[in-house]
């Protein structure tokens, strides 16, 4: 079974609400508004950052106009040095590539090593958009249902304030 099969039925066996949209390849966010592949959701763009020793990983889920301050962000986590992640990280504990990262990654992370920052402005909004670990494919839930299933899986969650 693909990867995306793999989130889908996930989803399905937690009980979660989703649409599920197939399109061409997205190379970045901004793709997904110029080419009006909304689906009525807030859009979001989603970062994988490590410590330099790589001993703690996050997902960072902000919207798609706001900016991530790396520094600001590690200073806010308790850390010195915040960086994009190597790809094989990716792979290995979120089953994503380049290009694909998404929250919903998170089902793969059997031992919840991967910590969550969701944007403070997505508290409650009633749908977000996110890639299903492919870049072709667009799964829309409510957040609330995002970040009920995150804390099932047992990773920690953060809100922060992105300008």
């Amino acid at each position: 079974m693909e990867e995306k099969e793999q989130i889908l039925e996930l989803l399905r066996q937690k009980g979660v609400a989703f649409e599920e949209y197939e399109h061409e390849a997205l190379a970045n966010v901004m793709d997904r508004v110029e080419k009006g592949l909304c689906y009525d959701a807030v859009i979001c763009k989603n970062l994988f950052v490590a410590t330099r020793k790589k001993d703690r990983v996050f997902l960072v889920m902000l919207r798609a106009e706001k900016r991530a301050d790396l520094h600001g962000l590690a200073h806010a986590l308790g850390t010195p040095h915040l960086g994009f992640a190597p790809a094989e990280l990716l792979a290995q504990l979120l089953h994503q590539r380049p290009g694909a990262v998404g929250p919903l990654g998170i089902l793969r992370d059997q031992g919840a090593r991967v910590e969550v920052v969701f944007d403070e402005s997505l508290r409650h909004v009633p749908r977000v958009a996110m890639h299903p670990s492919v870049n072709t494919a667009t799964v829309v839930l409510a957040f609330d249902e995002l970040e009920r299933i995150i804390r099932q899986n047992g990773n920690r969650i953060y809100y922060k304030e992105f300008q």
